[in-house]
């Protein structure tokens, strides 16, 4: 057999696109050849050498393949037998023969083996363009397994998860030409060409100018919910997030930055313009509400937005009587810090105890062994607060309550640094005294504390009775579901649990304590009147998405009028007929604005334009006896104080009352989705209201994301590059749009209910055919086998 193939480097010719690329390790399958075999160019024409030694293979396809001799049996006298051997082509890879005579087969078919067929060809490019591929598609499933998916795999494609992952794990730019990644790269993806950070950039706004024209284009269809907020970065440049909510035709809440843009100043006519240019910009002319923080220069941009919007080509709802709506959560937090000023020596007491703690690792692990010692149930270590942030000094207390034998064992411990700590003097450069917060003796300029049993008795009440507003404003706070249907319920409460400080016994104010509490009540209760002394105060609208929720309806808003606010017959008579009027309203004139054929009931009812229907316009004719005896019988109908359905309003309020199990979470939008058929109108009112946001903490964690993206390491971007990375890391990451363009019609539940029965007849049909078929074969070969007996029987 001849010697191995030829290494001569003039079959190496590359180029074609065909080309066989060479193997990078054949050392295992081909222990002979320890260097990279070139590849196989199937367009070279190869010159014969007359002077190349016997036994030498002229075509380089040889390099993949071995000659050998396959023995060829056959039967002799019954027996097989070998008879001879043919010379074969065997694959150095898949140890696959092909036939290899040079005048009967040539070489083509083991050119294509390599090619196209042999699946362990180190060398060949076997991720090409537009080949699918099966892989992980990204999500986590059950036990951390992901899921497989098919999928295309392109150099483009992969250059455009390269932009994504830079945008959402909030890399630089310069991240894909790190080492680090490029041999990650070399190793995971060897076939991608890794490209240039010049080209990522170009890439990455050219992504983003997709992105949001195909955005811009959704947002014209629907009516959207802003909310705004100011942030000044390290390079000292102050932005303007300005974020979009709206639910989808497929009832599903979208939360959307739209602007992440440098503004000049803080004043309210700058704010209110550069609402207006973004507003412009995306073309949006359906604005329901801007949720805004209650500084007075959002309250003049919100009234020059409403000024310039009242001249646009599409009017804004009621002429944007209920554009404006405060951000709840920051009232609460006024309300709280107003509060707060009363425990200010309690509070930074527990605050230095916890400072020391924290403040090193060694203090740290000393803590977690009085926590050992004393054997306490809690896992939790203590926490340090932000001072002008009432909720994490809200979990900060709750925690250091729950460990305080702890702090008691580390004052009691031979090692007194713990007691030390407190009569050092503090620094001046501490930023713990703002805003009444008092960490330091004014006096001695010391460390207050360590905390007294005094201290802890005030921050035990103090806990119990803020936990209300803690909860609360979690609700509020939440931006990805609607919060505006339960904001008239929060906002009762928190009147009420102040309230409730003043009607305690006397005999509860003789504690120290308790006297503090009521001293915060009169504080808050002052903050509280400011914003809500009346219900007028309150946007209506939030009142409408209370009628919306199916739990509570119209009558719900009248018993805790009663019941919670005071209110007595006349005043709950005349507030629940104006808010009704309100939801009536707003349901005629998005009827209106949605064609005549949706504006009303269905037949039957007495179909109105307005809350006090008429009659149709042939009953407006009649005379005579037909006219008294119309007029007669609702006189009788109101006599009877049967309510006449004249709106479907009216039919809304009167339907049962959903009442959920507690336990069960429950979903608005979902009740909405199956429900809303039956109202035409009304749930188009309820698709804009619940989407009304009652805080601002929507654009404000916008600030977290720029933080990041522009750190002091990275504060060379420029404005608009800085918006593009914000919009788009929150544009990848939320759900997708839903394009269903219409609402389901009662038709259409009927023609699939009437479809399904039709399968369900025709399955019914079948198996009983089949059955009966069965039967029949079995009756069958019970009369053979009698038929069989019968006639053994006779034999």
């Amino acid at each position: 057999m001849a010697s191995g193939p030829s290494t001569d480097t003039s079959m190496a010719s590359g180029g074609a696109t065909n080309a066989i690329i060479p193997a990078s390790d054949t050392s295992q399958s081909n222990p002979a050849s320890s260097t990279a075999l070139p590849p196989v160019d199937p367009k070279s024409k190869l010159k014969r050498k007359k002077a190349e030694k016997a036994g030498k293979f002229r075509s380089e396809v040889w390099l993949h393949f071995e000659r050998i001799e396959k023995p060829v049996f056959e039967t002799v006298d019954g027996k097989m037998q070998q008879v001879r051997t043919i010379t074969r082509a065997q694959c150095k890879y898949c140890s696959t023969d092909l036939a290899c005579d040079s005048y009967e087969n040539g070489t083509s078919s083991l050119r294509r083996h390599i090619q196209d067929v042999c699946k362990k060809y180190p060398g060949r490019a076997d991720i090409e363009k537009g080949q699918t591929l099966l892989g992980s598609d990204g999500s986590v499933g059950v036990g951390g397994e992901s899921s497989l998916a098919v999928k295309l795999w392109s150099q483009d494609r992969c250059r455009v998860a390269a932009v994504e992952m830079i945008v959402m794990d909030e890399l630089p730019f310069s991240a894909i030409e790190r080492k680090g990644f490029r041999h990650f790269c070399s190793v995971a993806v060897p076939k991608w060409e890794i490209p240039s950070r010049r080209t990522i950039v170009k890439l990455f706004l050219k992504m983003y100018d997709a992105k949001k024209l195909e955005l811009r284009k959704e947002l014209m269809q629907h009516s959207v919910c802003l909310t705004t907020d100011t942030w000044t970065s390290v390079q000292n440049i102050n932005y303007m997030v300005l974020t979009a909510h709206f639910i989808d035709y497929g009832w599903r809440m979208h939360k959307r930055i739209l602007n992440f843009c440098v503004i000049s100043n803080h004043s309210g006519n700058s704010i209110g313009k550069l609402i207006e240019t973004c507003l412009i910009q995306w073309g949006i002319e359906r604005v329901l509400t801007i949720s805004v923080d209650n500084a007075a220069a959002n309250k003049h941009a919100i009234d020059y937005v409403r000024k310039k919007m009242v001249n646009w080509s599409r009017q804004p709802v009621l002429g944007g009587k209920f554009l404006h709506v405060r951000c709840l959560a920051h009232i609460l937090n006024l309300i709280v810090r107003s509060g707060l000023t009363m425990l200010d020596r309690s509070v930074g007491s527990i605050r230095n105890a916890v400072k020391f703690v924290r403040s090193s690792a060694s203090r740290l692990e000393l803590f977690r062994k009085c926590v050992e010692k004393e054997k306490l149930e809690s896992k939790k270590i203590c926490v340090l607060d932000v001072p002008t942030r009432w909720n994490s000094t809200f979990i900060m207390l709750e925690t250091s309550i729950e460990l305080k034998k702890a702090f008691s064992r580390m004052a009691d411990e031979e090692d007194n640094k713990y007691n030390n700590y407190f009569d050092e003097p503090e620094l001046e450069d501490n930023d713990g005294e703002e805003d009444g917060f008092v960490v330091v003796d004014p006096k001695s300029r010391k460390r207050i504390g360590p905390p007294t049993d005094h201290d802890w008795e005030k921050a035990a009440i103090f806990v119990q009775f803020l936990k209300v507003f803690y909860e609360v404003t979690l609700r509020v706070s939440a931006s990805n579901r609607p919060t505006s249907h339960r904001a008239f319920h929060d906002i009762v409460s928190i009147k009420v649990e102040i309230e409730d400080l003043f009607d305690r016994d006397e005999e509860d104010f003789e504690h120290e304590a308790h006297k503090t509490l009521q001293q915060m009540a009169v504080k808050m209760k002052a903050k509280f009147t400011k914003y809500f002394s009346k219900l007028e105060d309150m946007n209506q609208l939030l009142l409408v998405a209370l009628v919306l929720d199916p739990r509570y309806k119209l009558r719900n808003f009248g018993s805790t009028c009663r019941d919670m606010l005071g209110y007595g017959g006349l005043q709950v008579k005349k507030a629940s007929e104006e808010l009704k009027e309100l939801v009536v309203q707003l349901t005629d004139l998005y009827a209106s604005s949605n064609g005549p054929q949706k504006g009303k009931t269905s037949s039957g009812s007495g179909i109105t334009s307005g809350r006090s229907g008429t009659s149709s316009s042939s009953t407006r004719t009649l005379t005579g006896k037909r006219a008294d005896m119309l007029k007669k019988w609702k006189t009788e109908l109101r006599e009877l104080e049967e309510v006449v359905v004249q709106h479907e309003v009216d039919r809304y309020c009167l339907d049962p009352i959903e009442d959920p199990p507690e336990e069960e979470e429950w979903d608005i939008l979902m009740w909405w989705r199956l429900n809303g058929v039956k109202y035409p109108n009304l749930q188009l009112v309820a698709k804009d209201v619940l989407a009304v946001q009652v805080s601002t903490v929507a654009s404000e964690s916008a600030f977290s994301t720029g933080g990041r993206v522009i750190d002091p390491y990275r504060s060379s971007m420029t404005p608009r590059t800085v918006e593009a990375l914000i919009c788009m890391q929150n544009w990848i990451n939320s759900t997708s749009i839903s394009e269903i363009e219409y609402f389901p019609t009662t038709e259409e539940f009927e023609f699939y209910e009437k479809m399904e029965r039709e399968h369900q007849l025709e399955d019914t049909a079948s198996s009983e055919k089949a059955r009966s078929g069965r039967l029949s074969k079995a009756a069958k070969i019970t009369i053979e086998c009698d038929a069989a007996m019968a006639s053994d029987t006779s034999s």
